[in-house]
């Protein structure tokens, strides 16, 4: 076995198979650049075991194979492709580490110039320093400390949030499920043939969702009203890639109402504050796409 690893073309074909490692963290790396990666419930161990595997095998494959042209290659690539990988996903660890060890271990390991690696050592760590630096300092300045909650079935995972709201659980059913009528039980949802509700947040011509969201800030706080495209995300086994940096927002309520809230045709949406019996309409058109939302910039 020893002596098959040491044979020149076995070492060159593996050389060239660790490049499919760079591949799949550049189509990871370009992917949360556009959408916002979230991991399908109870999907997240079995996609952090089989990336931390592939992580390793690919790792002994390059150290291997270190002293090959690509193998060297790919420990110059790997940190600063990395870095990007960094930035778009910060703060989702279980993306970042193991991609981040295999290309400090290769970038090291691999046979390279060693005036090389000083140099390009020394201007990676610049880059990853300065880069993070530059990155919180602008979040700091434009991204603000905003924490958005959709107002859904889901509030429940938000105890603070849902505290504020537990007496209007039924006014937000109304604004995610289409109703027939307002007598506070559960036949007044539309519900389809296999029994389930009906969503009321997607345009007639399925392109666009609102969503009503409770947005803490720094002073009152408040209930806004939002409008993104639909049936732009990505579905995989594991995650999801949700389309993001499109967003339009209609309307800002105070925060703790929970308006009514529908769509009157493809674009124009109605609402209705609570305790109000004006019904305001907006027609929507949706922004072009933010590429630096990354970044915090709105």
């Amino acid at each position: 076995m020893q002596s098959f690893f040491q044979n020149i073309w076995v070492k060159r074909v593996i050389s060239l198979i660790n490049l499919a490692y760079v591949a799949v963290i550049a189509v990871l790396t370009y992917a949360t650049f556009l959408y916002e990666l979230e991991f399908r419930q109870g999907s997240q161990f079995s996609f952090l075991l089989i990336y931390v595997i592939a992580s390793a095998v690919f790792l002994t494959l390059m150290i291997l194979t270190r002293n090959e042209f690509i193998t060297k290659l790919v420990g110059i690539l790997l940190p600063p492709l990395v870095f990007l990988f960094v930035i778009f996903n910060l703060g989702d660890w279980v993306l970042i580490i193991p991609a981040f060890i295999v290309a400090i271990v290769i970038f090291f390991a691999a046979s390279n110039n060693e005036t090389l690696k000083v140099i390009l050592g020394t201007v990676y760590l610049l880059i990853y320093v300065l880069g993070l630096i530059i990155f919180f300092v602008i979040n700091f300045l434009f991204g603000g400390s905003n924490v958005e909650t959709r107002l859904d079935s889901n509030l429940a995972n938000y105890p603070e949030v849902y505290s504020m709201y537990a007496e209007q659980i039924d006014a937000i059913n109304r604004v995610n499920f289409k109703t027939t009528a307002n007598t506070g039980s559960d036949s007044d949802f539309e519900k389809d043939a296999q029994g389930n509700y009906i969503d009321n947040t997607i345009s007639p011509d399925g392109k666009m969702q609102f969503y009503v969201a409770d947005v803490q800030d720094n002073n009152v706080g408040k209930v806004a009203l939002y409008v993104v495209p639909y049936g732009q995300d990505k579905n995989f086994k594991f995650f999801s890639l949700k389309q993001k940096g499109i967003k339009k927002t209609v309307y800002n309520f105070e925060r703790g109402e929970v308006p009514l809230v529908a769509w009157k045709d493809n674009n124009t949406i109605e609402y209705q504050a609570r305790g109000s019996s004006k019904i305001e309409e907006t027609y929507v058109v949706l922004p072009e796409k933010n590429y630096f939302e990354f970044l915090g910039i709105s």
